[in-house]
């Protein structure tokens, strides 16, 4: 009996400790609503003050008049670029077929002179390959500086107000949500085709 009363006492001194630690414990954790409170004051204002707009890509490319020029005279480049290398694809094949047919029938400085006009026409057709190839690449890499240049320009010019503090660029399957009231893509074309009609008139 004694051990049991003995073992009771322990327990409601445990649960006696553990409650006094509980309550002490929870003075000394900060409040986290009071802390966010005090933040959104002193933060407050440059929170509201702050405003997005968004431009859509997709609608900016099919509508900019500059966009679709520069576009269609890549394409045509590299139609060209396709045009220059099938051709000497074709002519490689047809020589090599006609020197492979006549193998059979030369002797053998014959043939290593075979050899090394093969090789030289792959490797003419390799080199300029890997020529047009850089071409096309540099060429498309100064039409997107382009055209990205002419938008931030035009963008600085349209929020010299500072009504928006960040202009993103939207693409699909970028973002999962967009307020259709932030879009200020219809300005933007207009801007910039109105820019592009003026340049061609000097």
């Amino acid at each position: 009996m004694k051990n049991i009363l003995l073992i009771i006492n322990i327990v409601l001194i445990c649960l006696v400790g553990y409650l006094y630690y509980l309550h002490f414990n929870e003075q000394k954790k900060p409040d986290l609503h009071s802390s966010s409170s005090e933040a959104m004051k002193e933060y407050g204002t440059t929170t509201a003050a702050s405003k997005v707009a968004y431009i859509d890509l997709d609608s900016l490319q099919n509508n900019y008049t500059y966009y679709k020029k520069i576009k269609a005279d890549f394409e045509r480049k590299q139609s060209a670029a396709n045009e220059e290398i099938g051709g000497m694809q074709k002519k490689y094949q047809a020589r090599a077929t006609q020197l492979q047919q006549k193998g059979p029938t030369m002797n053998q400085q014959e043939q290593e002179s075979a050899m090394q006009e093969i090789n030289k026409m792959q490797q003419d057709l390799q080199s300029r390959k890997q020529e047009i190839d850089n071409d096309l690449y540099n060429y498309n890499s100064k039409m997107k500086e382009d055209i990205l240049t002419r938008i931030q320009n035009f963008l600085k010019d349209y929020n010299k107000d500072g009504k928006y503090s960040y202009i993103f660029s939207y693409e699909p399957g970028f973002m999962f949500y967009k307020d259709s009231t932030l879009n200020i893509t219809p300005d933007v074309i207009k801007g910039l085709n109105t820019l592009y009609s003026s340049e061609n008139k000097k």
